[in-house]
């Protein structure tokens, strides 16, 4: 798990946080999915810290949930 993956992660989950979205693992994956349009499988894995490579699936979680990737870098 490289440092960006975690510092992704950790800044998902602090925006999910502030949505009041539940703490759950799983509830926040399947919410996730549903807001990006991403599946749950990579929901998960991007909160799990493990971001995807595909900069299009970041893409979509960042400008849904209005981050700017120069924060996780």
């Amino acid at each position: 798990m490289s440092q960006k993956s975690k510092q992704i992660a950790m800044e998902v989950s602090q925006c999910l946080n502030e949505l009041d979205v539940p703490a759950n693992p799983r509830d926040r994956a399947v919410i996730l999915s549903k807001m990006t349009g991403i599946s749950k499988q990579q929901a998960w894995v991007i909160l799990e810290g493990n971001a995807p490579t595909d900069d299009d699936i970041l893409q979509r979680v960042f400008d849904e949930l209005e981050m700017d990737i120069k924060d996780c870098t």
